[in-house]
């Protein structure tokens, strides 16, 4: 599997504090059957691109750690960025290895900035792709999933965190992850990897359950040929998205479901 969304180097974000942190996680990806790993620490403001050059240096100094600690998993390097009206995408980091054509971008979880689908019809049309982390958690979304079949359509592709289809984030996300995946509007799945404990680089349960759901050649698309795809810089060949329909539920379950919101 390919992680393609993670905080891995210690001391840039809210991600590991230390390298032994760092360390530990990659040890927990490699024993769950992630391959590879693109870092991908928080651009909250371009201003943040003040310390690319620290990115880049202990991104460099992790490669080199991997073989003394006997890790196999292949690094790559972009960031996430917060959406704002001027977000920049031409330093090294913004795009997926530097490849200028895919970069993951992030919304405020509260609901959808008012200029991004201006923003990303102008960029898409410079030949660059918007990945956008983990829409399931937005509350617009949440809210109206059909916002997530309007950004697939203008060309946006969109990555869930693994952790939301297994109910780690409660149930509106859960439900907002199930029926996006049912109107074909995921393209990636990501552990969004923080720490070695709430928020671990771990992705096989998240796999397992596409796999028994949704398929296996679905679950290979998500977890592994669009992330290496988006990491070299080639098309993304993506299913045709199915209209959004709320989840069917029996009487038990749509009594339970009122009871527990």
């Amino acid at each position: 599997m390919i992680d393609i969304h993670s905080h891995v180097l210690p001391q840039i974000d809210d991600g590991p504090s230390s390298w032994d942190e760092t360390l530990a996680m990659l040890r927990q990806a490699q024993a769950d059957g992630i391959t590879e790993v693109a870092i991908t620490h928080h651009i909250l403001s371009n201003l943040d691109y003040e310390r690319e050059a620290e990115i880049l240096t202990k991104f460099e100094e992790l490669k080199q750690r991997l073989p003394f600690e006997k890790l196999e998993i292949k690094l790559h390097l972009a960031c996430e960025i917060y959406a704002q009206v001027d977000m920049e995408l031409h330093h090294t980091i913004s795009t997926y290895n530097n490849n200028r054509k895919y970069f993951l971008v992030e919304f405020p979880m509260q609901g959808i900035p008012r200029f991004t689908g201006e923003y990303f019809f102008q960029v898409i049309n410079e030949g660059m792709i918007p990945i956008v982390a983990h829409p399931e958690r937005n509350m617009g979304i949440v809210r109206n999933p059909e916002r997530a079949y309007e950004f697939v359509q203008r060309g946006a592709l969109l990555q869930m965190n693994g952790g939301s289809i297994l109910g780690r984030h409660g149930g509106p996300v859960t439900d907002a992850a199930r029926i996006l995946l049912n109107a074909n509007l995921i393209h990636f799945v990501g552990s969004d990897g923080h720490n070695t404990r709430r928020r671990p680089l771990q992705l096989s349960e998240a796999f397992s359950k596409i796999s028994d759901e949704w398929g296996e050649d679905r679950a290979r698309a998500l977890f592994y040929d669009n992330p290496a795809k988006a990491l070299a810089g080639d098309p993304i060949t993506i299913p045709e998205p199915r209209p959004v329909e709320p989840l069917k539920r029996g009487f038990w379950g749509t009594l339970k479901k009122a009871f527990s919101a």
